[in-house]
């Protein structure tokens, strides 16, 4: 159990950014349709508003791997709430590269080579976002309240014929290290809550540990991960649970915590009986069906190389 759960808190750390008890996770399903007829190009988020989103972050490391998860998904959800008093018709954006990279770099007042290996990778690989907050992302709540705000995040890189399919990157904060794989294409639901973050049914993000625990993990691959669910104390002690797909179907989750710093538990201090109750309140069942990704979702997983001049093509997404 200690092996597992420190494996988790790699992945926590590792990913952005989000068991065997049913009532851990989110049972969750794509359904419903929308037409294809008509697909709208969604609204480019300028650096500006990036800055003005991330500038609320709490006191806490925003450069830190471990933190990432928690600095991208509020910043995501700050811009779509701006938007949605803004333009209320609308329910799509697109956030480019190197304006969020920029942002991020002045937010945190460091030098690029400060910057976590996660945050460069993404940077050099020209990754862009689609964010889909329209009233199809959740087409219904079974079970626990009504989350405040859902987003259909899909991250992704031009495929402009010669592409790489992933990019990996070696995680050297994390104890012990691991080498962090994403693929071309990555989506995840990213719903907020009174007292929680999630990020559900996460597509396209992979680890593997080093040294020592290579060979536990071995005959399983690179283990999938799958959700992530992150708390926030008053004094930004941040509880995280995720779940991980490690071998045909079988998951594993866990629980740790991390400090303002970025500094990993692998269990939640005992002496503290907030976090502990936190972390026992994040449990609690949450069941949801999810709508049919949108047309503009359905344009940025195309082949890019075929399909440069859709909705979110440019000259930088076409082939020379």
């Amino acid at each position: 159990m200690a092996t597992a759960r420190v494996f988790l808190l790699l992945v926590f750390a590792a990913a952005v950014i989000v068991d065997g008890s049913a009532t851990a996770q989110t049972r969750s399903t794509n359904v419903g349709s929308q037409p294809t007829d008509t697909c709208p190009k969604p609204h480019q988020v300028s650096r500006k508003e990036i800055l003005q989103a991330m500038s609320g972050h709490g006191e806490y490391n925003v450069t830190s791997t471990t933190t990432s998860i928690r600095f991208a998904g509020e910043a995501l959800l700050a811009i779509v709430q701006r938007r949605k008093q803004e333009a209320p018709a609308s329910t799509h954006l697109t956030i480019n590269h190197a304006d969020w990279f920029a942002a991020h770099l002045a937010t945190a007042g460091v030098s690029y080579a400060e910057m976590s290996e996660a945050a460069r990778a993404s940077f050099r690989r020209r990754r862009d976002a689609l964010v889909d907050y329209g009233p199809d992302v959740v087409e219904k709540v079974g079970e626990g309240p009504v989350p405040s705000m859902a987003l259909d995040v899909t991250l992704f890189w031009p495929d402009t014929g010669d592409a790489p399919s992933e990019f990996s990157y070696r995680d050297t904060l994390s104890h012990p290290r691991v080498t962090v794989y994403h693929q071309r294409v990555v989506r995840f639901k990213l719903l907020q809550y009174k007292d929680l973050l999630l990020l559900d049914q996460i597509q396209g993000i992979s680890v593997r540990p080093l040294g020592f625990m290579s060979a536990v993990f071995a005959v399983l691959g690179k283990p999938d991960l799958r959700q992530i669910r992150v708390a926030v104390s008053r004094d930004q002690w941040q509880v995280m649970r995720g779940t991980v797909n490690v071998f045909a179907g079988i998951t594993r989750t866990g629980t740790g915590a991390i400090e303002p710093g970025g500094r990993g538990h692998e269990e939640v201090p005992r002496h503290r009986a907030d976090l502990r109750k936190m972390a026992e309140q994040i449990k609690r069942p949450l069941e949801l069906r999810y709508g049919r990704p949108s047309c503009q979702t359905r344009l940025a997983m195309q082949d890019r190389a075929k399909d440069c001049e859709g909705v979110m093509g440019g000259a930088g997404a076409c082939p020379q």
